[in-house]
């Protein structure tokens, strides 16, 4: 199989999607709510299942990518260890995530979990269909000072609940 058509389009598939992770990591922390949410299916999640937190569609996305920046200002995702699986125009997928909060009196590593994801290929490109985000610790960013500081955030989040 190497060297043939469908392992460079395998190879080519994958990191793609890579770039796509990194694009949207890019832009929840930097850039646009709106290129955040660009990323996603017209009718992809963005999903935090401890919480209950739902969010669906590039409109409730773009306004989730701006409570987020608004209430977390100086975050900074870090994705690694990505594992993913191309079966034709759908992916899925795991990766490590790693998030560090700046403060003027400390860098904080805030949180630790993973993101387990679904994609599909469309229109000449991957996007995300669904976004789930699990921490290892929940607890984590509810004590001590990280706790203070995501205390906006998790008000900013009862919006976005489920209610099932």
């Amino acid at each position: 199989m190497r060297g043939s058509d469908d392992y460079l389009r395998l190879a080519a598939d994958r990191v793609m999607i890579q770039d796509l992770l990194a694009r949207y990591a890019w832009e929840v922390d930097h850039g646009r709510p709106e290129a955040f949410a660009a990323l996603f299916t017209a009718d992809g999640v963005f999903e935090i299942p401890a919480v209950k937190v739902w969010v669906r569609g590039r409109e409730q996305l773009t306004a989730f990518a701006a409570d987020l920046q608004a209430t977390l200002p100086n975050v900074h995702h870090v994705m690694t260890n990505f594992v993913i699986d191309v079966d034709g125009d759908h992916a899925t997928g795991r990766c490590e995530l790693n998030e560090f909060m700046a403060r003027e009196e400390a860098v904080y590593p805030n949180l630790q979990g993973w993101y387990e994801d679904e994609f599909v290929y469309r229109d000449e490109g991957w996007w995300i269909a669904h976004r789930k985000v699990f921490t290892a610790e929940p607890r984590s960013t509810v004590t001590g000072k990280v706790g203070d500081y995501f205390a906006a955030f998790h008000q900013a989040c009862r919006k976005y609940r489920r209610s099932d």
